[in-house]
């Protein structure tokens, strides 16, 4: 029986694309050879663009997703927060993504971030909360902050202080290996499942 591997979009900004690494330095590709080695198939779609908010993000969404992923890590926000994009914006746009998922049933993995840029206290409040508000109303799984253990540490940084260099992306997949391993079991218990006659 042909064994075909589970589709994972990783869709965010430059912590998704990997900005300063090479390509096979990203973390989806940190993951997708970790899988290897463990003997798991997984083909990760790399849709990150630098720079990108959730205004962008959104725009492009459709598109994206239409590769049909068994999948999605969701990975935006820290760009919203660098450009005082209102956080009501910030989690209205993500709201929408969400939804969309739901609505095909697409199992999905929200990771949220700590803000970069301190915008005062009502905000910062705000911006901490907003994404295990919107894991919690579309039941979702919540990877809280994409950079522990990686922010401030300058061993895991490039030298911009912000993107993490190879150390930092393989620090970031090995925190979310544990908690994708175990949707990509649920995924494929799922698949078995519907095998049975």
């Amino acid at each position: 029986m042909t064994v075909h591997p589970v589709r994972i979009l990783a869709f965010g900004d430059s912590l998704t694309a990997g900005w300063g690494v090479t390509p096979p330095s990203s973390v989806p590709a940190c993951l997708e050879a970790a899988f290897q080695k463990q003997g798991i198939a997984v083909l990760f779609i790399n849709e990150g663009i630098p720079g990108d908010t959730t205004v962008g993000a959104l725009k492009r969404f459709k598109k994206a997703f239409a590769c049909n992923p068994d999948l999605v890590i969701l990975e935006l926000g820290a760009n919203d927060n660098l450009q005082a994009i209102p956080p009501a914006q910030t989690e209205a746009n993500l709201d929408a993504m969400l939804k969309i998922l739901s609505d095909k049933g697409t199992p999905t993995l929200l990771a949220g971030i700590r803000q970069l840029r301190d915008l005062g206290p009502e905000y910062n409040t705000w911006f901490q909360s907003l994404f295990s508000n919107l894991a919690t109303r579309h039941g979702v799984a919540l990877f809280p902050d994409y950079l522990e253990g990686v922010a401030g540490k300058p061993e895991f940084l490039q030298k911009d202080g912000l993107h993490p260099n190879y150390a930092g992306t393989m620090e970031i997949a090995r925190r979310l290996l544990p908690l994708v391993t175990e949707m990509i079991q649920n995924i494929q218990d799922a698949k078995a499942a519907n095998l049975r006659p």
